[in-house]
């Protein structure tokens, strides 16, 4: 089979369906996609993870935090060839972050009202992990 280098750039459906296909190539021992588990938060800090919510008003957001984790977990080597610098490549991973956030609330089932609010926080938790996040991000 061949695999894909994950790229930042595809939307959220391209990434679930080659993700659900097992097209993209992972870092070794990068566990599956699992809607059970928290994606969201530092996995080496559990107490940090308790206070990042899964959940915006109700709306999952564990997928996009599956992609980020993934997408920070991915080396240089196993990056595309036009973004391999590292702040480049962080960059890119967390606007995709903000896009998938945006992409979930937007297809809720939210009202108009909630889903506005939604998405003020899905900024807040952007800026969280542009701050927050260097240091968990691969070289």
């Amino acid at each position: 089979m061949s695999y894909i280098k994950c790229n930042p750039n595809w939307p959220l459906d391209k990434f679930l369906t080659l993700l659900s296909q097992d097209k993209i190539l992972k870092p070794p021992g990068f566990p599956e996609y699992d809607a059970s588990k928290d994606w969201c938060g530092p996995a080496d800090n559990p107490k940090l993870a308790e206070m990042i919510p899964e959940k915006l008003l109700g709306v999952s957001v564990s997928v996009a935090g599956f992609r980020h984790d993934l997408h920070y977990a991915t080396g240089k080597r196993l990056r595309p060839r036009w973004c391999r610098p590292q702040y480049i490549w962080r960059l890119l991973c967390d606007q995709r972050f903000r896009a998938d956030l945006m992409t979930l609330v937007k297809r809720s089932s939210l009202n108009k009202a909630d889903r506005k609010l939604a998405k003020r926080f899905a900024k807040m938790y952007y800026w969280a992990v542009r701050l927050g996040g260097w240091k968990h991000c691969e070289r």
